[in-house]
């Protein structure tokens, strides 16, 4: 059995993997880092002019850059902590602009990163940098609970604005936290510095091959979990670690760069390979592109935060694997004398893959093995991608992950504008509004999926896509919040959601071999307001495989328009339904004119039993739209009796709990799965 076989079918692997990658923490982390890829960009190429540049031979006016250079990257512990701070607490759904601020505020008040002395303000870059990724945590949570306590809250009463009252009532909290955080450093402090003492006094009794292998490993754990790797061990150990002389004529640090970590930090090259050669990897593809060019200098930061590398453990193994195969082909094959080694050559880090080659060995030796092990770097990280790609989060499903926090903030943030505008003559609706976000803020958005069932066969046609929100303390709940949304026009917020969410859920469908009709619905504000384009964008790529459901109030509220997108639609493969009808306005001759493709006949209209008139109206009105050309789905079928009425009105797509309750996504699939074996049985 392959790799990639043995790594699909370990379910209990993929499912743990999957959770930690959706992880709140994890996911926090990998956005935070994400955030700063403009910056390491930016840095890597100015770090590269400079190298390129020799400082003499730059004019008076670009000698800046290289003090500007060592200033980017000393700052770079402050930049990660304010993104990941600002993320984590996103997320988190507390404060995002007070937590960044306070946990600044810890960790340079507790740490000497920044410093007074006789000289000024000094910078120490050796000073906390574990504490960049501890606090942001630490102090993240501390809020997140101390928040929830009722007797901290200074204003409970509505008569001041949400935005103010929630303000308020975060002082104690904000106070408890820095107050815990003073209290626990010194603690923390103490064991981070026994561990230093420990390896400052041990690191001399280290041998060589040693020294290589634990800097090839700590890095590459370093910056898995997001801190810069070779900037932080350089920090806590001192150069005999890394610059000695690992064979006759090379340095370490010339063999680490050259034949260890090619392409940069996890073997770059192999995994862009890797990427290139997988079939259906579009994100890691693009990813890998953008990274191309960056790779050709070493620079590995774009593959490792975009891809992303950091926190997944799905590439875990090869991102410590290839580097570990390398060093030890590599050494092997410079002891034996497979390649030779050029006197007295240094060449700087930033050299391209086999150029770098040449000039060490002063011939092919040098280059042959470097295609070689990027070629084997490339198969080590294949079947892990492969695993990535069918099991993992990534892409705009990781997008999506942060999506589902937050609706919450958009709704409040639209709340307290509404609470200043309308004050006085709308305080009821306002109250109403903020229970609304205070509950997606303390629930996460989904969609769950109703299957679409033949009466006959039993056999799943398709399904229903239906917004939940997923509550720790209340459970699941259906959508009630929606027609407050709509009556303060918020109501795009969550259709925007249910759009995005459908669009990654199609693509996990198309990774278990499924390929099912799914329906959604959208309310008519968002259908004629061009919300219609953000369904073309999101869908035209999956055509007659989604359906648009309508309520009859979008033809009410402008017939031509509607009938115009609705065509428009159709020209792009994705069908429209009318939703509930025979409710509320039900208009005989809207139907006449109607361009949908379906009408779902609503529960209100199966007759109650023995009702022979109500049964013979229900079958009537499933025959005329039959001969006006419309596909039928009877909702809300629930019994036997009611799969009677359906069958015998000729209906062969039915929905209703006499079938299935609306699933999460696997287990949608899982049933999807076992419905088509069954009627193949």
């Amino acid at each position: 059995m392959g790799l990639a076989s043995l790594l699909n079918k370990s379910f209990s692997f993929n499912q743990w993997a999957v959770k930690v990658s959706s992880n709140t923490v994890v996911l926090s982390l990998r956005e935070g880092y994400i955030a700063l890829i403009p910056f390491f960009v930016v840095a890597s190429l100015i770090t590269l002019f400079v190298q390129l540049t020799h400082a003499s031979m730059l004019s008076s006016y670009l000698v800046f850059l290289r003090d500007f250079n060592s200033l980017i990257w000393t700052l770079f512990p402050i930049l990660s902590l304010i993104s990941v701070s600002y993320h984590l607490s996103k997320n988190l759904k507390i404060n995002s602009v007070s937590v960044p601020i306070l946990v600044l505020m810890c960790f340079l008040t507790t740490t000497d990163f920044i410093y007074l002395d006789e000289q000024g303000l000094r910078i120490d870059p050796r000073s906390g940098v574990v504490y960049t990724l501890l606090f942001p945590i630490l102090c993240s949570y501390l809020l997140k609970e101390l928040t929830q306590i009722k007797w901290f809250k200074l204003v409970q009463h509505s008569d001041i604005s949400l935005f103010l009252r929630k303000h308020l009532n975060f002082i104690f909290p904000y106070f408890l936290t820095t107050s815990i955080v003073f209290l626990a450093y010194p603690i923390l402090d103490s064991l981070l510095n026994e561990v230093s003492e420990w390896l400052s006094i041990h690191q001399g009794e280290l041998g060589d091959e040693t020294k290589l292998y634990l800097q090839l490993v700590l890095a590459h754990l370093f910056w898995f979990v997001g801190i810069h790797g070779d900037n932080t061990f350089h920090i806590i150990f001192s150069p005999d670690v890394t610059h000695f002389e690992l064979f006759p004529n090379m340095m370490m640090h010339q063999f680490y760069s050259n034949y260890v970590i090619l392409g940069g930090t996890g073997c770059l090259w192999g995994i862009v390979i890797a990427s290139l050669v997988l079939r259906g990897a579009s994100h890691e593809r693009q990813v890998a592109k953008l990274a191309s060019p960056f790779a050709i200098f070493n620079i590995s930061e774009i593959m490792i935060y975009a891809l992303p590398i950091v926190f997944n453990p799905f590439l875990f193994i090869p991102f410590l694997l290839a580097p570990l195969v390398n060093a030890v082909i590599a050494s092997t094959a410079i002891e034996i004398g497979l390649v030779s080694v050029a006197a007295n050559v240094t060449i700087p880090w930033f050299t391209p893959v086999l150029l770098s080659g040449w000039w060490l060995s002063d011939g092919l030796s040098g280059v042959l093995l470097q295609t070689v092990l990027v070629l084997l770097n490339a198969a080590i990280y294949y079947p892990f991608l492969k695993a990535n790609l069918t099991h993992n989060v990534s892409g705009k499903a990781l997008d999506l992950l942060s999506k589902r926090f937050s609706a919450g903030r958009e709704v409040e943030a639209q709340a307290e504008s509404d609470f200043a505008i309308q004050r006085s003559k709308a305080k009821i609706s306002a109250e109403a509004l903020e229970v609304v976000s205070r509950t997606l803020n303390q629930g996460e958005l989904t969609l769950f999926y109703q299957p679409k069932v033949c009466p006959i066969s039993r056999e799943i046609k398709g399904f229903e896509a239906l917004l939940r929100l997923v509550d720790r303390q209340k459970g699941i709940q259906g959508p009630w919040f929606l027609p407050e949304l709509e009556k303060h026009g918020l109501i795009h917020i969550i259709d925007n959601f249910v759009i995005d969410k459908l669009e990654v859920d199609i693509q996990q469908f198309a990774k278990h071999g499924l390929k099912p009709k799914i329906s959604f619905n959208l309310s008519p504000q968002t259908f004629l307001n061009d919300g219609y384009k953000r369904v073309i964008h999101a869908f035209s790529k999956y055509p007659e495989q989604v359906e648009v459901e309508l309520l009859e109030s979008s033809y009410i509220e402008d017939f031509e328009r509607t009938r115009d997108i609705v065509s428009k639609l159709k020209s792009y493969n994705i069908d429209c339904a009318m939703d509930d009808f025979g409710t509320g306005y039900s208009c005989l001759t809207v139907l006449a004119e109607l361009n949908m493709k379906t009408i779902k006949l609503d529960r209100g209209l199966l007759p109650s039993k023995d009702n022979t008139n109500g049964e013979i109206l229900y079958k009537c009105l499933a025959d005329m739209c039959h001969e006006l050309g419309f596909a039928l789905v009877a909702e809300g079928i629930e019994d036997e009796v009611d799969e009677g009425i359906a069958k015998r009105a000729g209906i062969t797509i039915v929905q209703g709990f006499r079938y299935s309750k609306a699933l999460p996504i696997e287990q949608a699939m899982q049933h999807m799965k076992q419905s088509s074996l069954t009627t193949i049985a």
